[in-house]
């Protein structure tokens, strides 16, 4: 597939939630978007260019609830979308959600509950914490010395993440290695700062939002680990532990589920079948059934709402003839 770069369309972005052929050429099904972290600070998806991305999609797109996914639209009717995060930062819950609650704007969020807990974080959390925050030139793991100089840090990780993602079992082993054989995330990264892009949701904060009328919560695995790696017990495991951790904590049922970085196949579809979950977000959905456990999501990434603009008009189309979104 080739990659597509977005070119900064201003005046599309200002008119294409409008346009009638934009919105002829659009789905008639909603677009589910798909976010993650929203730290107040920082480059990116920061907590004023996300305002800035609520106004515009209110402004231009209608916003629906995640229950109404299988409504179509009438051909000229305003594009429906519908927003989902995943993983479970704090930053969800401190800064995303009064955001959609001061625009009136319905959200689901996915949650990962091993970083609910005090002190503990998913693996890819550490380490783009160590790629972006770690003081030394090097670092030790595995017996050997790693470069951590900046011309060499963002392959250095790369290939930490590797060999990690590697070790069996899965996710095991990689949790294991990282608390035991790596520096602590709490040794070089500041509290504010990993309270602001690294800390998951407390368990307070996890029924606040599940218990607001514009949210709900679904399942996202204890660990984030790639399902299809997991042993079938470790899967099940994955799915079922975070499945009853939500509704434990919210008092709620939990129907939803998302793939951790959009990896499943049809064994990890009929495990979350036999769990009751009724729904199941992914991104590409190589599937291709159309079934309600097999949900395609955009992910939006760029601070630019003209991207934000042509993924949602044109992202399913591009999707079917080849071309990744990036």
């Amino acid at each position: 597939m080739s990659e597509v770069l977005w070119p900064d369309w201003t005046s599309l972005a200002a008119a294409v939630g409008r346009v009638r052929f934009a919105r002829a050429v659009a789905p008639r099904e909603p677009i589910v978007l798909m976010f993650h972290g929203v730290p107040r600070n920082g480059a990116g998806l920061n907590a004023l260019v996300f305002e800035r991305h609520v106004r515009f999609i209110t402004r231009h797109f209608q916003v629906i609830q995640h229950t109404e996914i299988n409504a179509r639209r009438r051909p000229l009717d305003k594009i429906r979308v519908v927003l989902t995060f995943d993983d479970g930062f704090r930053n969800h819950a401190d800064v995303a959600a009064p955001i959609l609650r001061k625009h009136g704007v319905p959200a689901l969020f996915f949650v990962s509950s091993r970083h609910c807990q005090p002190g503990r974080f998913l693996w890819f959390t550490y380490l783009r914490a160590l790629q972006l925050h770690y003081p030394k030139d090097e670092v030790i793991f595995a017996g050997r010395s790693w470069d951590m100089r900046t011309e060499h840090r963002t392959r250095t990780v790369h290939r930490l993440g590797e060999l990690l993602s590697g070790l069996e079992p899965h996710p095991v082993a990689m949790y294991k290695a990282i608390e035991e054989e790596l520096p602590a995330l709490a040794t070089f990264t500041d509290a504010l700062t990993i309270e602001d892009r690294y800390a998951g949701m407390s368990e307070a904060q996890v029924a606040e939002l599940a218990n607001d009328p514009l949210f709900d919560v679904g399942a996202h695995t204890v660990d984030h680990p790639s399902l299809t790696r997991c042993a079938p017990d470790e899967m099940k495991r994955q799915l079922e532990e975070n499945k009853s951790w939500l509704e434990r904590r919210t008092g709620k049922p939990c129907t939803d589920v998302a793939y951790p970085r959009g990896d499943y196949n049809s064994t990890v579809v009929a495990r979350c079948v036999d769990l009751r979950f009724a729904a199941g977000y992914g991104v590409e959905c190589p599937g291709g059934t159309g079934s309600v456990m097999e949900m395609p999501r955009i992910g939006i990434y760029s601070p630019s709402t003209s991207v934000l603009a042509l993924k949602v008009v044109l992202g399913t189309l591009l999707r079917s003839c080849g071309v990744r979104l990036g």
